[in-house]
C-alpha cells in the first residue's frame, strides 16, 4: 500500500510560521514526525490483518470444497472416538463366538443426520428447480433464435418436471443451504415432484398393489410402481406394502437391552441414531418404546393425591387432549397414563352411576351400527360415558346375554324331557307296561 501521509498534510500555514516562535515550529515538526510514525505502525497492522483475512478465506473455501466432496457427512463424530460397543455381533461361528475386536470397533461410525424438511425449505427447493429450468430454457431459446418473451409466456409449472442435468450442488448451496445435494435429490424425486401421487391410498389401489407384489415375488419395486400405474414411487409402494403385510413385531429382551444402552449413549433426542443400533426398528418406534415402557423415570401403581392435583391443574391450563404437555407437569407419568386417569377417574363430566336399561339398549344398538371395538366413536353418542366404560359395559352385557341363553336352553331342555315322560305315561308306552304286555301275550300263546 502506498504511503499517502506526508508532513505537508498536517503542517500549519506558511504565513503563520513567520510570525510564530521558532521553538513552537520545532515542536510542531517533532509532533508531526511522531504522528507519521504512529500512522505507519497502524498501517502495518492493517496490512497484516488483510493478509490474515485472505488466508482465512482461502482456508474456508477449501473446507467447503472438502465438505461437498465428502457428500455432506459430518466429520465431528470422529473427533471424539467412543470405545463403547453394543448390540449383537454381526459375524459369529457355530459356537457363538465373535471375532476379536480391532481398531474399527473403537471408532463411532459416521451417521447421516437427517432432519425434517420445513415448509420454507420445500418452497425454496421448488423455486430453485424452477429457476434452474427457466434459465436453461432461456439459453436454449437464444441459441435457437427465439425471443426471451416466448419463455416468459410459458407456465411456470412446466419448469418443475425436468430433473435432467440439474446442478443439485448449486441448488442446495444457493436455495437450501441447510441441506446437502443428496437430500435435495431425495426430497424432490421421492416426495415433491409434481408427478408424484401423494394422495391417500384407496382400497382398490392397495389391493392391486398386493397382487402385483405377489406376482413379482416382492422384488424390483421400481417395476412394481410402474405396473401399479398410479404415479406412486417405489419407496411409497414398499412402505404401503409393509403396512398391510406385516403385523406389529413385539420387542424382545435383547432389543430392550440394546435400546437402553443406545439411549444412554446418544440421549433422548437423537432417535434416528438410536434406531441405527437396532435391526428393522425406526426412530419413532424407539421413541415410543422408551417413553411408554422402558424409561426408568416412569412411575407405575396407584396415583397419589399430589399427582391427581397436578393432573387437574395441568388439564385446566392445556385442556383435555393435549396430553403430551400435560404429562410434563405430572412427573413420572406418561401421556397415556394421564389420559387414562383423567378420562376414567378425574373427569367431572363422567357418569359414575349405574347403567340404565335405556343406556344398555343404546350401547348395543351403537355397537351393531358403528362396529364392535370402535369405542371412541360409540362413546361420543353416550352422554357422560367414556370409551373404557362402554367397552366394559358391553362385555358385561354380552356375558349376561350368554348366561341367559344358557339358562333358557337348560330350561327348555328340562321342559322337553318332562313333556316326553308325561306323554309316555299317558299312552301306556312306558317300559314297565311294555314288558307286562309282552308277558301277557306269551301266556295266551301257550
Amino acid at each position: 500500500m502506498e504511503n499517502t501521509f506526508s508532513s505537508t498534510a498536517i503542517m500549519p500555514d506558511i504565513s503563520t510560521l513567520s510570525k510564530a516562535d521558532p521553538q513552537d515550529v520545532l515542536d510542531a515538526l517533532e509532533l508531526n514526525r511522531q504522528l507519521q510514525k504512529e500512522l505507519d505502525r497502524v498501517k502495518l497492522g492493517i496490512d497484516a490483518a488483510l493478509q490474515r483475512n485472505i488466508i482465512l478465506q482461502e482456508r474456508l473455501t477449501r473446507m467447503r470444497q472438502k465438505e461437498v466432496e465428502t457428500d455432506g457427512y459430518s466429520k465431528s463424530a470422529q473427533d471424539t472416538p467412543v470405545v463403547r460397543t453394543f448390540g449383537p455381533p454381526i459375524f459369529i461361528d457355530a459356537e457363538g463366538n465373535a471375532p476379536p475386536e480391532n481398531e474399527d470397533t473403537c471408532v463411532r461410525p459416521l451417521i447421516f443426520k437427517s432432519t425434517r424438511w420445513t415448509l420454507s425449505e420445500k418452497e425454496a427447493l421448488r423455486k430453485g428447480i424452477q429457476d434452474h429450468n427457466t434459465k436453461r430454457e432461456a439459453l436454449r431459446a437464444m441459441r435457437e433464435g427465439r425471443s426471451i418473451q416466448s419463455v416468459e409466456k410459458m407456465s411456470k409449472n412446466l419448469f418443475l418436471y425436468n430433473v435432467e442435468e440439474i446442478n443439485w450442488s448449486q441448488i442446495a448451496k444457493q436455495y437450501v443451504p441447510t441441506k446437502t445435494k443428496e437430500e435435495c435429490i431425495i426430497q424432490w424425486t421421492n416426495h415433491d415432484h409434481p408427478c408424484i401421487n401423494n394422495d391417500e391410498w384407496t382400497t382398490l389401489e392397495t389391493k392391486k398393489l398386493l397382487e402385483i407384489v405377489d406376482q413379482n415375488n416382492g422384488r424390483n419395486w421400481q417395476k412394481i410402481a410402474l405396473e401399479l400405474g398410479t404415479n406412486r414411487t417405489a419407496a411409497e409402494c414398499f412402505k404401503q406394502y409393509n403396512k398391510q403385510s406385516s403385523d406389529p413385531r413385539k420387542w424382545s429382551k435383547e432389543e430392550d437391552d440394546i435400546l437402553i444402552r443406545a439411549v444412554d449413549l446418544y440421549g433422548e433426542k437423537n432417535w434416528q441414531q438410536v434406531a441405527h443400533c437396532l435391526d428393522n426398528r425406526t426412530g419413532q418406534q424407539c421413541l415410543h418404546r422408551w417413553t411408554k415402557t422402558l424409561n426408568p423415570a416412569i412411575r407405575r401403581g396407584r396415583w397419589k393425591k399430589e399427582e391427581d392435583e397436578a393432573l387437574r391443574n395441568a388439564v385446566s391450563i392445556y385442556g383435555a387432549g393435549n396430553w403430551v404437555k400435560v404429562q410434563q407437569y405430572v412427573l413420572g407419568r406418561t401421556d397415556v397414563q394421564c389420559r387414562e386417569r383423567w378420562m376414567n377417574v378425574l373427569n367431572p363430566d363422567i357418569k359414575k352411576d349405574s347403567w340404565t336399561n335405556e343406556e344398555d339398549a343404546k350401547l348395543l344398538e351403537l355397537s351393531r351400527s358403528i362396529g364392535v371395538g370402535k369405542w371412541a366413536k360409540i362413546s361420543a353418542f353416550m352422554d357422560g360415558r367414556t370409551d373404557n366404560q362402554c367397552w366394559r359395559r358391553y362385555k358385561v352385557l354380552k356375558k349376561l346375554e350368554m348366561q341367559k341363553m344358557i339358562t333358557d336352553t337348560n330350561l327348555l331342555e328340562n321342559q322337553e324331557v318332562g313333556t316326553t315322560t308325561e306323554v309316555n305315561q299317558n299312552s301306556g308306552d312306558s317300559p314297565t307296561n311294555k314288558r307286562k304286555s309282552r308277558k301277557g301275550t306269551t301266556k295266551r300263546k301257550k
